[in-house]
């Protein structure tokens, strides 16, 4: 009976075997034709109620692209002070990556893609960008951080003196920390003679002058902090203040132009107004406390205040308390223009992009500056 039993296993086992193998192999067929299905999606979806004596679509699906840029990301923060004798002073910190310079790459099929770059000089960052770009609408998503070491603080009091001012650059032992998120989609109400995609990605070639009205909404968030016990100089002229979260939505209509001076060449350029609907923002507030455990804060103000050699190296930040602002209804505003140039089988760009950020609380007020210009070279496989 056992033999028998061990027999009639065996004859199964290759039918078993088999089995597994067909289900592997359909299991792979399904996979194949899903991504077929993506793709022809991708395909119909760039070109879809164009006219193809404006917009033409490279023969080539996929793009590889080599990166240099030079950018600034600058923010100001402005903390309010009141002090005897003195109608008005405050202090504020300019902080910045300075002009700096980085190499990176971008791999895409037909306007879908993702970018790395690192920052080469002015301190240390890096940018990671994802984008997805159809006939008549896109999508663009950018992480960015750095680090700043050397803020410039800029100090102002009127009444005693009027319009007195100065500025000193601080050298911090632990480096401002800065990130922000940028996310921005759109929809064109002339995608059958204009494309977007043919001046910031290349996915697609313009070959008449266009123009479009649009549509757009962008989101952004940053956070911002310098909450390290060294320093304590910094979060005493902010007021405490050592860390910042704000997030704002914005949505926007503009007009978008593509110009085709000669063939091969694109310049292109784009300016939306946008109203901040969403304008929210988290303040982390900090205490400066000395060996006893007094707020240096308030010994600050005091007309008696001193201290004495190698005290401020027993300071110490604790955190204090944590507030949520949401922020009136503001205006803000999306720039960008782009020069190219199209091969038959690669394209050379030029792109420069600049936005605006504000926010403002009791504590003080600030705003958020960034912008981007770069070259790129791509190759089309």
């Amino acid at each position: 009976m056992r033999k028998g039993c061990l027999l009639v296993v065996m004859a199964l086992m290759p039918l078993m075997a088999l089995a597994e193998g067909g289900e592997a192999k359909k299991s792979q067929n399904l996979v194949v034709k899903g991504l077929m299905w993506v793709k022809t999606l991708i395909d119909s979806m760039a070109v879809a109620n164009v006219d193809r004596s404006y917009i033409e679509q490279p023969r080539k699906p996929w793009a590889v692209e080599v990166r240099t840029s030079a950018s600034q990301s600058r923010l100001d923060m402005e903390a309010d002070w009141n002090l005897a004798d003195i109608r008005e002073a405050w202090i504020r910190s300019e902080t910045d990556n300075g002009f700096s310079t980085s190499m990176g790459a971008w791999v895409g099929y037909r306007g879908y893609g993702f970018g790395l770059s690192k920052e080469l000089t002015g301190g240390e960052g890096s940018t990671l960008s994802f984008g997805a770009m159809g006939g008549s609408f896109g999508i663009n998503l950018r992480i960015n951080s750095y680090r700043s070491k050397k803020p410039d603080l800029r100090f102002y009091f009127e009444g005693v003196q009027d319009g007195e001012a100065d500025m000193e650059r601080a050298n911090l032992e632990d480096p401002i920390r800065v990130r922000s998120l940028f996310l921005d989609g759109y929809y064109l109400f002339n995608g059958k003679h204009f494309s977007y995609a043919a001046a910031y990605d290349q996915s697609l070639i313009q070959r008449r002058s266009a123009g479009s009205l649009m549509a757009g909404v962008m989101y952004y968030h940053s956070s911002v902090a310098y909450d390290d016990n060294s320093n304590w100089p910094l979060l005493l002229a902010m007021r405490g203040v050592g860390k910042l979260k704000f997030s704002q939505a914005s949505v926007g209509a503009g007009y978008a132009y593509n110009w085709v001076p000669a063939r091969g060449w694109l310049v292109s350029a784009q300016v939306m107004p946008m109203v901040t609907f969403y304008n929210n923002m988290k303040t982390y507030t900090y205490s400066v406390v000395d060996a006893m455990g007094k707020n240096v804060l308030e010994r600050l103000i005091e007309d008696d205040f001193e201290v004495s050699d190698g005290e401020s190296a027993t300071w110490k930040i604790t955190e204090r308390e944590v507030r949520n602002t949401t922020n009136r209804v503001n205006w803000n505003f999306d720039a960008r223009m782009s020069v190219s140039y199209n091969w038959s089988g690669s394209y050379l760009r030029l792109y420069g992009h600049y936005n605006r950020f504000r926010y403002s609380n009791d504590e003080g007020k600030g705003h958020m500056q960034d912008w981007t210009a770069y070259a790129s070279f791509g190759v089309r496989f």
